[in-house]
């Protein structure tokens, strides 16, 4: 079906370098809205949400005096089978009083992409086990229904493309870093018996969500290190959009799997994307989890706290050779307000500026090539924190210094954070760190499935699996499952080993899917949702003799369906 005009205006929009894209919290009145912002196109997520499109001013740079915290998307990047044995789901698809397997229960996958041709998205008879794919990095007419840019891709067009000699010259969709490739296999990739694979949910059928990436200016305004992975807040809120969509279509209850995060924002589930998700995953059906982040040992995380008004607490921060800049975040509780005085590697001083609602500043260091933007943020937030947002380009390389001072102090704790691993280099990082809470910001939300990363060969904790808890204490991680080396598909039809806490949540997901399939499909729980799961998860998990449970590592120990399903038989 060809675009309409306006349609056609919209995608260019929403493609183009030249206009930047918000979220917008509008309380349902799209009119109010238009009057307000004056946005050159818009798209509705729901009654809460709307994304909006505004041209760039002429240098091409985001002014970030103009918009609220909230409102500019924040960028994501990747959270890089004896594994199904540990985790309890080999069992489960055998056992002859189940024999779940994710039939009937739809997995989502917003990620890099899909290899389709692959042998683990495929039946026996070669055709496909894919509903949907909705490339948004390949623009033509066959755009999904009310989502103006990228291609959909059915499962007739893939089964054509399959069946014929060069699949790839009709559905050109590919996963050049193979992420979304390994996620998909884990969740729900077929048995293939010769290479020893199978994924957790082998029955279940399968869209993926290819993300286009990050556009240029949000790059820029977050100084992410050059050649990235990032994808942007507006594209993830679509994609999830549209798996919601695709499941009311094919009436099928839903999973859906973040392998992807950051580690900015306040830690407490307090952004338009984690507010978006905890709603979700609250409707009967629909399951979410995510990664809780490889950020342990990166030093990463800062926390301070101070007494009283005028005290003040030093932090250094050691900046490396290549750096080309970044943010870092302050957070404080809402009746605290903070200010700071930096001083550079080489003795520049930037003196203590107090801090005042909305107010910024921009300074370039008089003997070095350093810029750095300081700004409160804290209006707009919907948590009612205190936020101070600082920016550094070109930073020289050594140790600086940034004392903290409270202008106002009731709590008196405060938080800083880098961005995550692979949007800063290894060697900028702060010299007195603190490694809890340090699990990714959209882990922090309260219902979803948060997987922390264990390596099932020793059963001891990925080296780098971040740690919780979110920043007001909840529990997080919730569990932890087999990241380490595990074993799964490629592109290109191959297999091979991937490590990471995305990993762990693709276990996760392929365990909530036979959970579903249980649950809902079999008339046992019938307005199940994504809390039930996670509290079921939660119940079997195996703990360790010695350990005390929960803790900021493990959550509520690891993932086991066998032990959650035995659990079961005792609680009825």
């Amino acid at each position: 079906m060809a675009l309409t005009e306006e349609q056609l205006r919209c995608r260019d929009i929403i493609l183009s370098q030249e206009y930047a894209d918000f979220i917008v919290e509008y309380g349902g009145n799209i009119d109010v809205m238009v009057n307000t912002y004056n946005p050159s196109c818009y798209e509705v997520i729901n009654s809460s949400y709307v994304v909006i499109h505004k041209p760039l001013p002429e240098d091409g740079q985001l002014n970030p005096d103009e918009y609220g915290y909230n409102m500019i998307p924040t960028v994501m990047g990747l959270m890089d089978t004896t594994s199904m044995e540990e985790s309890g789901i080999l069992p489960v698809h055998y056992s002859p009083a189940s024999g779940y397997r994710g039939s009937g229960v739809l997995v989502s996958i917003i990620d890099t992409g899909i290899d389709y041709t692959h042998p683990a998205f495929r039946f026996s008879n070669g055709s496909t086990r894919m509903l949907s794919i909705w490339d948004q990095t390949i623009q033509s007419d066959n755009v999904p229904e009310n989502f103006p840019y990228g291609t959909l891709y059915t499962s007739d067009d893939i089964d054509r493309a399959l069946f014929s000699e060069e699949p790839m010259e009709l559905i050109p969709t590919r996963d050049e870093e193979g992420h979304g490739t390994f996620m998909a296999g884990i969740i729900a990739g077929s048995e293939d018996t010769a290479n020893s694979f199978v994924g957790a949910a082998p029955e279940a059928s399968i869209i993926a969500v290819k993300l286009k990436p990050a556009k240029d200016y949000l790059r820029e305004y977050y100084v992410l290190k050059e050649g990235s992975v990032a994808f942007q807040e507006t594209d993830i809120f679509m994609a999830v959009q549209f798996s919601l969509k695709q499941a009311a279509k094919y009436r099928m209850p839903l999973v859906i799997c973040l392998g992807i995060g950051n580690s900015l924002d306040s830690h407490e589930g307090t952004s338009s994307l984690s507010q978006y998700l905890n709603w979700i995953n609250n409707l009967t059906g629909i399951c979410i989890t995510v990664a809780a982040g490889n950020e342990l040992g990166r030093a990463h995380h800062f926390s301070g706290f101070i007494p009283g008004k005028d005290d003040s607490q030093n932090v250094e921060l050691r900046v490396g050779e290549n750096e080309r800049g970044f943010q870092m975040e302050i957070w404080g509780s809402l009746a605290d307000v903070f200010s700071v005085e930096i001083v550079s590697p080489e003795g520049e001083r930037i003196a203590r500026s107090q801090s005042r609602l909305g107010v910024s500043q921009r300074v370039r260091l008089l003997f070095e090539d350093t810029e750095i933007y300081l700004a409160d943020k804290s209006v707009g937030l919907t948590s009612g924190q205190f936020l101070m947002v600082l920016q550094f380009r070109n930073p020289t390389p050594g140790i600086w210094s940034l004392r903290v001072y409270g202008d106002r102090i009731s709590n008196g704790r405060f938080d800083i954070w880098l961005p995550m691993e692979k949007f800063i280099e290894e060697d900028t990082y702060f010299l007195s760190p603190d490694p809890d809470i340090t699990v990714s910001s959209v882990a922090t939300t309260n219902s979803l499935i948060v997987a922390a990363n264990y390596n099932h060969y020793n059963n001891s904790l990925y080296i780098h699996s971040s740690r919780g808890y979110t920043a007001s204490g909840f529990i997080k991680p919730d569990i932890a499952a087999p990241g380490v080396d595990v074993f799964g598909p490629l592109p290109g039809g191959r297999y091979g080993q991937m490590t990471g806490s995305s990993v762990s949540a693709a276990h996760a997901a392929g365990a909530a899917a036979l959970l579903l399939e249980w649950g809902l499909l079999h008339v046992i729980i019938i307005n199940m949702d994504g809390n039930d799961i996670r509290r079921l998860l939660i119940q079997g998990a195996i703990q360790k003799s010695g350990e005390t449970y929960p803790n900021k590592g493990w959550g509520y120990g690891a993932m086991n369906l066998k032990n959650t399903f035995e659990t079961l038989r005792v609680l009825r």
